[in-house]
């Protein structure tokens, strides 16, 4: 296939090349001012731009879906038909890369497995599995998940954190990532309790010996502190709890001397805080970003009033807003993951033709995500608007 007259966002950089994206074998064969290949099936694109399908670095596949008397109907057919709705709608919106943080074991292996044979269509899909917190922590005090459930792991020591790291990091079908929640909740409403920092470490050395990344949910200082002391990979959400005054002396520059990410979740919080926070928060991305950190983009679909692809676009589009600027906010979501989670590629030769074409240039123009012409995974169209 060669996509014609368009204008390829490529490289690690997104730079614009205009001409022509070959794509030979479910991956990129080359892309600028290039022939068509004899043979080739031409697309003509005039006025689009070509990028990397784009990557959700947060969401939550099993998580039950709306409210409503027929919630818990939706919720039990999307579990048992690997949530449809939700893979088209990530399609939709190009889509076609997502990271699971948290999950029911069994379910989201059989899921990923299936989405990576073409059983089920819908995107790459990376997995943390169950994530991992306190017997009185987020999600067990907040939401009743019981301990014993296949979607939490609750360690009471560091050889226990160290078996159930083991349990899913190794092994012939080992999770993409390891997800811990250290949060202490809001001391005065409802105070959480945090991970036990020796059974914190335990859990990030093992992740690290089997080469699994961690991923951490945070809320405090605190909690970032001993998030960074026990060697986290990446942090999950930006809450007012966190640094709203600022950041800490020498806190910030630890974390992006260490290389650790930020996904500040803005789309999930955005509708629960006023105008003035708001911007405040935007405001500690920008800085974490200027002070050479990596911001990537996750929208925490599955929570409610984040829906699967709008959301993450929307995310795209907050970035922006925070002074990034539309190529650095669709870095976040594009080459930032593929550097730094290996989730996605860049528009390179030899790597997957995960491709979106939008009408328009994302790159200055951030509103163009949502003109959608075409949509491909592994070279094959899975979505163009108005054709089956």
């Amino acid at each position: 296939m060669a996509l014609t007259q368009v204008t390829a966002l490529a490289g690690a950089d997104l730079e614009p090349v205009d001409g022509t994206v070959v794509i030979e074998g479910g991956r990129i064969a080359a892309a600028g001012a290039v022939p068509v290949p004899a043979g080739a099936r031409e697309v003509p694109l005039p006025g689009c731009t070509v990028l990397p399908g784009l990557v959700d670095t947060h969401v939550h596949l099993g998580a039950p879906d709306g409210r409503g008397p027929l919630a818990p109907v939706r919720a039990l057919v999307g579990h048992l038909r690997f949530q449809p709705g939700r893979r088209r709608a990530f399609l939709a919106h190009g889509v076609t890369t997502v990271c699971s943080l948290g999950d029911e074991n069994t379910w989201v292996h059989d899921l990923r497995r299936r989405t990576a044979e073409g059983a089920l269509r819908g995107p790459r899909v990376r997995i943390a599995g169950p994530l991992f917190t306190a017997p009185g922590g987020h999600p067990v005090a907040t939401v009743g998940a019981s301990p014993d459930e296949d979607w939490v792991r609750v360690p009471r020591s560091p050889d226990q954190a160290r078996e159930q790291v083991l349990a899913l990091a190794g092994g012939e079908d080992p999770v993409d990532a390891v997800k811990v929640v250290q949060d202490r909740g809001d001391p005065a409403r409802r105070p959480l309790e945090p991970i036990a920092p020796p059974v914190l470490t335990a859990i990030a050395d093992e992740a690290h010996r089997h080469g699994v990344p961690v991923v951490a949910h945070w809320g405090t200082l605190t909690d970032l502190a001993e998030l960074l002391e026990a060697g986290v990979d990446h942090l999950q959400h930006l809450e007012p709890r966190g640094p709203l005054a600022g950041w800490p002396s020498g806190l910030l520059e630890a974390a992006v001397a260490r290389g650790v990410t930020l996904a500040p979740t803005l789309a999930v919080t955005e509708a629960l805080l006023d105008a003035d926070t708001a911007r405040t928060l935007r405001r500690r991305v920008l800085e974490f970003h200027e002070a050479g950190g990596t911001v990537l983009a996750g929208s925490d679909s599955g929570m409610p009033a984040v829906r699967p692809g709008a959301g993450l676009v929307r995310e795209i589009g907050l970035l922006a807003a925070c002074g990034l600027g539309p190529r650095e906010a669709l870095a976040a979501a594009t080459t930032g993951p593929a550097r730094t989670l290996g989730a996605g590629a860049a528009l390179v030769p030899g790597a997957p033709a995960d491709l979106l074409a939008v009408r328009g240039d994302p790159g200055t123009e951030p509103d163009s995500l949502h003109q959608v012409a075409l949509v491909l995974r592994d070279g094959r169209p899975v979505v163009r608007p108005g054709r089956r």
